[in-house]
């Protein structure tokens, strides 16, 4: 599945977690990746934040059209 919103969580996870690919390798030490619960946090909170912002997009073009 590769679209827009696995995009947006690609690029969230790296920037958070470090982690470059969601890609299994078959090998542990690349598939494997230890993180901070903080660092879970700060994506978790990205990864909502960037949702409320698409929604609020789509909501105002949806009011835009009907108008």
């Amino acid at each position: 599945m590769h679209d827009e919103r696995l995009e947006l969580l690609l690029a969230i996870s790296r920037r958070t977690l470090g982690i470059e690919s969601f890609e299994l390798t078959g090998k542990p030490t690349a598939d494997v990746h230890l993180v901070s619960v903080e660092d879970i946090g700060r994506a978790l909170e990205s990864a909502y934040d960037a949702g409320l912002i698409v929604g609020y997009r789509m909501g105002r073009a949806e009011c835009e059209e009907s108008a």
